[in-house]
């Protein structure tokens, strides 16, 4: 039998706030009074227990179907609990508070039925603290914490404050950012409207949508990337723009952060507050689609290790830095630079070693090659001959190289099987014995014949000379090398071709170039490389290796158009770098700059009539 004063009950009201209003509106001094009098148990009714809900409907007239739709379940062995149809966390129950938005309490007690302290009601969207705007009205709720668990009645709570209520509603001001929460409302009701999302708890989309936008808002330097209108929103309106339109675009927007901060040797901690919260459910099944997102996107776009641990330990590498490429493979970070510069795989060469950042799979055989290399010094030093020596041989062709020396490195690298071949066809025809020959070390050969060990060398690998001994105790080295000394002489003291009459023209090789045009070594074969020089092949008959020349014909035309910076320097009697200057205030620059170890040159036209002034100071 129905209580002698009922009321309306509203299709959003919890069946808490219902027994709420019937108990002050039959006028009951307090809830638990009425609780006593009815047999109602109220934590049996938050949780819309059947008998609990029976009651209530016998006393209030109700349907017990409409009084159950909000209830409020808690799953077992978990912290979360349900909601109509949503699921959230522990961090989203009210606890000891009242939350309530104070434009619907007034609406409430304006037009609704009844006597006026039953009329205001408890809505189910309030119990979530996941959902913190009204959307009827547009403005933030209220929390009010409880003083006493026993003032657990709502409706007593607005009668006796109703001015600070109605003081709250006019000042109110409105937001315009209430996504998540019309989101969160929606799955409360079993409306779904996002696919993407939808497959997730509501409590992991909301949680998503925090931590995504925290890790948005976190890098102000990509801050750019987020559209106008959200900078200012709270960090989950950000995350839920993103999360809303799926994997692909929270997959674009957190690798175009990636990209935009290239973090440094902190990558582990990049993600901040996102990354810690996905690793502390990285064992929820629920995250499990999560996880897997985030720790892909981290492996292919950060320099992880195999066995690091991210969210979840990685199971493979995919990016390098540049620090951490030179512990793997042991080399130099200046080297793995140039190397991967040369391969076209790193570009912006101003950021620091450990913000470069290069994919493992297109570098892997490059730095593996390179791993396997020896220096022009390693080498020099096995084969047991000097630095010019060794010089003479990579220059000649005899032993080849992978690398060149630049300006800031002076030494070549040479693979270990080009130098374990060059050993080979070196000492294949040398005799291993203690001769009874006059034979003569290959020092002395050079200082009879006139020539170079480099000449000695490749007479040998080219089989002119053939009694060439060693002795059993020494080892294989060109300095242990003994020659036949009538053989070594008549086949050294001939009287050897220019590059000239094999080219049949005048011809210079770089390094006798370099002495004609008077300019740094490194210069001729940047100009050639410009196209500045022309440059024959000719086939040298000692090594039988084609080696390019430069024809002093085009030296001479080059030179007749162009000029020196220390030619001009000289002619006006005063120092490089203030000609550079003075001649760049009026617009004249050398036709190349930014070369390194290059000597520079002005076009002849420009500079030889140029209106430059140099001022000298008078000695004192």
């Amino acid at each position: 039998m129905p209580l002698p004063v009922t009321v309306v009950h509203h299709i959003d009201e919890t069946p808490k706030s219902l027994c709420d209003r019937l108990s002050v509106a039959n006028g009951f001094s307090s809830n638990r009074m009425f609780s006593t009098m009815t047999g109602i148990k109220t934590p049996e009714l938050a949780k819309a227990n059947p008998v609990a809900i029976s009651k209530l409907a016998r006393w209030s007239g109700e349907n017990a179907a409409d009084l159950a739709r909000n209830r409020v379940t808690t799953r077992r062995r978990r912290m979360d609990w349900q909601l109509g149809f949503a699921v959230f966390n522990k961090q989203a129950r009210c606890g000891r508070r009242f939350r309530y938005c104070p434009n619907c309490i007034v609406d409430d007690i304006a037009t609704g039925d009844g006597r006026p302290v039953s009329r205001p009601y408890v809505r189910a969207v309030w119990l979530s603290r996941a959902i913190t705007n009204c959307i009827r009205h547009r403005r933030p709720i209220v929390e009010v914490t409880l003083a006493r668990k026993t003032d657990d009645s709502f409706c007593r709570y607005v009668a006796t404050n109703a001015g600070k209520i109605q003081q709250e509603a006019a000042c109110s001001v409105p937001t315009q950012f209430l996504a998540v929460d019309a989101y969160a409302q929606d799955r409360m009701m079993g409306v779904l409207t996002e696919p993407y999302l939808d497959r997730f708890e509501t409590h992991v989309v909301v949680d998503l949508c925090v931590y995504l936008g925290k890790f948005l808002k976190r890098h102000r330097p990509a801050l750019a990337l987020i559209p106008q209108d959200l900078r200012t929103a709270p960090p989950r309106e950000i995350g839920f723009h993103y999360a809303k339109n799926g994997e692909q675009a929270i997959r674009e927007i957190v690798v175009a952060i990636i990209r935009k901060i290239r973090p440094s040797g902190q990558h582990k901690f990049f993600f901040g507050a996102l990354g810690r919260w996905l690793r502390s459910n990285s064992e929820q099944a629920e995250f499990a689609e999560l996880v897997a997102l985030f720790q892909d996107i981290a492996e292919r776009n950060l320099p992880f290790a195999s066995g690091d641990m991210c969210f979840i330990p990685v199971s493979r590498r995919y990016v390098h830095s540049v620090v951490s490429a030179g512990i793997e493979y042991g080399l130099h970070e200046q080297r793995v630079v140039q190397l991967l510069h040369q391969a076209g795989l790193v570009e912006d060469l101003k950021l620091s070693n450990g913000r470069i950042h290069f994919d493992v799979e297109h570098a892997h055989e490059i730095l593996v090659a390179a791993s396997k290399t020896l220096t022009s010094r390693q080498a020099r030093e096995e084969l047991g001959v000097t630095e010019v020596v060794m010089t003479g041989l990579l220059e000649r062709g005899l032993l080849a190289r992978v690398e060149l020396r630049n300006e800031t490195r002076n030494y070549s690298r040479i693979r270990r099987e080009d130098l374990d071949r060059f050993r080979s066809v070196l000492f294949a025809h040398v005799v291993v014995s203690d001769s009874n020959q006059a034979v003569i070390p290959i020092k002395r050969v050079c200082q009879n014949a006139g020539c170079e060990i480099v000449d000695v060398i490749a007479a040998v690998i080219g089989g002119h000379l053939r009694n060439v001994f060693i002795a059993p105790n020494d080892e294989l080295t060109i300095s242990s090398l003994r020659f036949d000394r009538d053989e070594a002489l008549a086949y050294l003291s001939k009287v050897r071709p220019t590059l000239s009459v094999l080219a049949g023209l005048a011809v210079m090789n770089q390094r006798d170039a370099s002495a004609y045009l008077r300019v740094k070594p490194m210069t001729v074969p940047y100009l050639i490389n410009l196209g500045l020089l022309d440059t024959v092949e000719i086939t040298n008959p000692f090594n039988g290796r084609l080696q390019s020349a430069v024809t002093v014909e085009s030296m001479d035309r080059f030179q007749m158009d162009h000029i020196l910076v220390s030619e001009v320097a000289a002619l006006h009697e005063t120092h490089t770098n203030t000609i550079l200057d003075l001649l760049a205030k009026i617009g004249v620059r050398p036709i190349y700059e930014n070369c390194g170890n290059v000597s520079r040159y002005f076009l002849r036209s420009e500079v030889l009539d140029a209106p430059i002034q140099v001022q000298r100071y008078k000695r004192k």
